[in-house]
């Protein structure tokens, strides 16, 4: 048998498989069993997201001998699609074959009884591509069809679709398939051809598919063409000139980090290795997008570039106000790409300008103090030693507290977001007061965080906890190490208090978890051997956040106050 490509050998042979359409799927399949057939269907929306695939699909069932949720594949009718000749079921690809006598063709055969099936259906792809002749002539036949005909109409592009086929159409509009949706499935399929793949090089084709799940599954082949034995993440930079995303993170905050040297020697080995400029420009954009969107929320699931601990990473270390302007000058570089034949110089001075952005900023900080305790002092002369030596202490503190109104607003913004650090001494009575029992019992966390690998509520504790190791556990917390980003997020004050909430909700575990990383778990391990043994297992406190008690029973009187307040007397 001749080689097929993926996306041919894995299109969706049943509904079930259809993947990121689910409302019109349903819908199809209700009017299947209701027995209330449209004559004509229009599916619209972006190429490789399912409207050929599920247009066969439909005109399988709705011909299929003993329909029960999905084609049974085994009459006649649906071994004759299946074989792919099927007399009932007549294909036309509108790109070209969009003339006038195309069309009477059709119209000709029309009239005439369905060879096999109960219905002779018409599938016409791309079909904004006929001409407004062929449109005006296909016009009364698509109004007032024979009962055995039904028409199914694929585009990309429903705006030059004449209003007048739209008005007598169903349309569904097909959505861009979910990231996650994407890369689940191409998992799927690489399991199925046992083949070997890194979950990064997964997520990026999917993210390089843009939606689209033909798109992902072309560009998953050009990849295993390249490296048949594995999909890795670094062939799928190499092929498709990309850098990843922890490299573009490494950079943005490099510059901010007022590395330029470092900054510009980076950018010019990536365009030496095949970068498109225009596209890191646009790539640092979305990471500050998802950044900005992450810190209102803190919700993961409206993140289409980095993990929940990269958004976090940035927050903790960049200003939102900072962000907010290297988003204008990165939007006024890429609107003139075009102006500029040497994009990559633009870009340089663009990032180095972002780069001194933030040095200003601090240098006008401290000019403005300086020019406060210059006026002070001048104030100062006229007065006693003394006077002048308490003055200036005042001054001082004064300084100290007002701080420009900017500053402060910053302080507010990111104040849940600072890293509360364990004391050594706490985390060693901790450990001192674990035993493996515990540990044991606390390992269920582990054993079931792959159930909200793809929960996109839920995901972000998944991202934050996997990779890391239960280090301890006694009756009131729990340590686990991890490197330095997965650290510091999990110390984060807000997100710390979030993971309490998540396994005491999830897993019925009420213990604070504090992280540490290799070092500072070597320190505690040698710490722990030095105590003596009559000092371990003793008590301590550990200070938990306080829980609402959801599961409570309210009274009838209880639930309507919290609904409606004090606003309701409830007469006897």
């Amino acid at each position: 048998m001749a080689y097929q490509v993926l996306y041919r050998t894995y299109r969706p042979s049943k509904f079930s498989e259809v993947v990121g359409q689910e409302y019109i799927v349903k819908t199809l399949l209700n009017a299947i069993r209701n027995n209330k057939i449209a004559h004509a269907y229009l599916f619209a929306g972006p190429r490789g997201t399912g409207k050929t695939s599920v247009a066969k699909l439909f005109a399988k069932a709705i011909n299929c001998e003993n329909f029960k949720d999905e084609a049974c594949d085994e009459c006649p009718n649906c071994k004759a699609y299946l074989q792919g000749n099927h007399p009932d079921i007549i294909e036309l690809d509108a790109a070209s074959n969009n003339s006038v006598d195309d069309v009477r063709e059709i119209i000709e055969q029309v009239p005439y009884a369905p060879l096999l099936g109960k219905y002779k259906v018409y599938i016409i792809d791309e079909v904004h591509m006929l001409s407004a002749q062929a449109f005006n002539a296909l016009l009364k036949t698509i109004e007032e069809p024979p009962a055995h005909v039904i028409f199914i109409f694929a585009t990309t592009d429903p705006q030059k679709v004449i209003p007048t086929v739209l008005s007598r159409c169903q349309r569904y509009n097909f959505s861009k398939i979910n990231l996650y949706e994407i890369k689940k499935r191409t998992m799927e399929i690489l399991d199925k051809e046992k083949i070997a793949y890194e979950e990064k090089a997964v997520e990026e084709i999917a993210r390089l598919a843009e939606g689209g799940m033909r798109d992902a599954l072309s560009l998953l082949e050009q990849c295993l063409a390249y490296n048949p034995e594995k999909l890795t993440l670094e062939d799928v930079e190499h092929i498709f000139g990309l850098t990843s995303t922890a490299k573009e993170v490494e950079l943005y905050k490099n510059i901010h980090e007022h590395k330029i040297s470092e900054v510009i020697t980076t950018i010019r080995n990536m365009y030496v290795q095949g970068m498109d400029t225009k596209r890191l420009a646009v790539d640092l954009l979305d990471i500050i997008k998802d950044v900005l969107v992450y810190s209102d929320e803190g919700k993961e699931s409206l993140l289409v570039r980095l993990t929940p601990l990269e958004a976090q990473d940035i927050i903790n270390s960049i200003p939102i106000s900072q962000l907010y302007e290297d988003a204008g000058n990165l939007e006024e570089a890429i609107s003139r790409e075009k102006q500029n034949s040497n994009f990559l110089t633009y870009l340089e001075l663009c990032l180095i300008r972002m780069a001194d952005s933030g040095e200003r900023k601090e240098v006008k900080k401290e000019a403005i103090k300086e020019t406060v305790k210059e006026e002070k002092a001048e104030e100062a002369k006229e007065e006693t030693k003394e006077e002048i030596k308490e003055e200036v202490k005042e001054e001082v503190k004064e300084e100290i507290k007002e701080e420009p109104v900017e500053e402060k607003q910053l302080e507010e913004e990111i104040n849940e977001s600072f890293v509360v650090e364990p004391e050594t001494d706490f985390l060693l009575s901790i450990l001192l007061d674990a035993n493996k029992d515990l540990k044991v019992a606390d390992q269920i966390i582990y054993n079931k965080l792959d159930l909200y690998a793809y929960d996109s509520e839920k995901r972000k504790f998944y991202q934050l906890l996997i990779g890391t190791d239960l280090f301890a556990s006694n009756k009131d917390a729990i340590i686990v190490s991890g490197n330095t980003m997965q650290v510091n997020n999990i110390n984060t004050k807000a997100m710390n208090e979030q993971l309490y909430r998540f396994i005491n909700d999830e897993f019925g575990i009420d213990k604070m978890i504090y992280a540490i990383d290799e070092n500072r778990k070597r320190e505690l391990i040698n710490l722990y051997k030095q105590t003596p043994r009559e000092k371990r297992n003793q008590p301590v406190y550990v200070e938990k956040y306080k829980l609402t008690d959801d599961k409570k029973e309210q009274s009838p009187e209880e639930k309507l106050k919290s609904l409606f307040g004090d606003t309701l007397k409830i007469e006897e």
